[in-house]
């Protein structure tokens, strides 16, 4: 998920702190935002507010498009 993030949009840095299983996406002039994979949904979704539990999308391609857009991030 974050290379896909970062390969297909600018201005995100997205991590992993510790290898853990919530994403980090970092964004120049903005709050950081948090994704997690759900295990129980087989989705991914937000984590943390204003959406926190909020279904993204089940495959990395479709979350990343959902996330590039719900963050306004420039395409790469």
């Amino acid at each position: 998920m974050a290379t896909l993030l970062t390969r297909r949009f600018s201005g995100v840095y997205a991590t992993r702190p510790g290898g853990g299983s919530v994403l980090y996406l970092i964004r120049s002039g903005a709050g950081p935002r948090y994704v997690l994979w759900s295990r129980c949904r087989s989705a991914y979704v937000w984590y943390g507010e204003p959406d926190h539990g909020e279904q993204i999308s089940a495959t990395a391609e479709q979350a990343a498009e959902v996330i590039g857009v719900a963050l306004n991030l420039p395409r790469a």
